[in-house]
């Protein structure tokens, strides 16, 4: 049996008991980061040595973790913090296990995802999450492009030295008043929320309100949902489709409009 295990994401008292009876009951176990899981085991007066399991051994060590599973050995996986799988090793485990039908399951528990979600006291009923920010700007500048006209509550994980940067770009997508969230050290001593626009985010940095420092999540408002009577003028639509095809067109006209292009679509293949 493989137990998938949900970690504190910042304090150690955190961990659920049955976590923790599932740990001791454990005959293999195997961590992101064998160092922090070392303080988790010590925290709850538990000896037991652990072996590593992340992105670049993951493809080697899957293969030991389905051996031992398959010679009906209990196995722990556990990533750096928070819930496995969630931007952290682990999928391609999970995808193997589902193949081979063995038998797995998840701890619930800790999720910096969640965690930031109902912290920012932005919508909750609907929200996207993307992983990390794009390091490279081009691929930024998509991720945002997207994130502008979601309607949805979107979720990034971002690194505290790039926060500035990445929220300054993100301005450039956003509505003035529409808000973001920086959710910072989660759960630990120092924990900082800071729910405003870009700007005055920014103007919260650069005053030293919002340090600079630890683990964070940034939580994005989305965007008003505006509804839209669409229609095309005859004479506009001729136009278009006298130079270009309709998905051409469609595609030209949502990307002016901002509106659905299958709605165009439609409307541009009607006789």
């Amino acid at each position: 049996m493989l137990s998938l295990i949900s970690t504190p994401i910042g304090n150690l008292d955190d961990i659920s008991l049955r976590a923790i009876d599932v740990i001791r009951s454990s005959d293999y176990i195997y961590a992101e980061d064998t160092r922090s899981f070392k303080k988790l085991l010590e925290s709850i007066k538990f000896k037991k040595s652990c072996r590593s399991f992340h992105e670049h051994n993951e493809d080697r060590v899957l293969n030991e973790i389905i051996s031992h599973v398959t010679n009906k050995k209990s196995v722990v996986l556990a990533c750096e913090a928070g819930t496995p799988c969630i931007s952290d090793p682990g999928f391609k485990l999970i995808r193997k296990f589902v193949d081979l039908k063995l038998e797995y399951t998840l701890i619930p528990g800790p999720s910096s995802v969640t965690n930031a979600l109902v912290l920012s006291g932005l919508p909750t009923d609907q929200f996207s999450f993307y992983g990390f920010v794009p390091r490279k700007q081009n691929a930024q500048n998509k991720s945002f492009e997207k994130v502008a006209t979601e309607i949805k509550t979107s979720i990034f994980f971002e690194s505290i030295k790039r926060l500035r940067a990445t929220i300054e770009n993100l301005s450039n997508y956003l509505e003035k008043n529409r808000k973001i969230s920086v959710c910072r050290e989660m759960t630990k001593l120092h924990e900082q929320v800071v729910t405003d626009t870009c700007f005055n985010v920014l103007k919260e940095i650069d005053n030293g309100n919002l340090t600079l420092k630890g683990e964070v999540v940034l939580v994005i408002e989305g965007a008003k949902k505006i509804k839209h009577n669409l229609s095309i003028d005859k004479k506009i639509k001729d136009e278009f489709l006298s130079k270009m095809s309709v998905s051409d067109a469609a595609k030209l006209i949502s990307l002016l409009t901002k509106q659905n292009k299958r709605d165009i679509y439609k409307i541009l293949n009607k006789s």
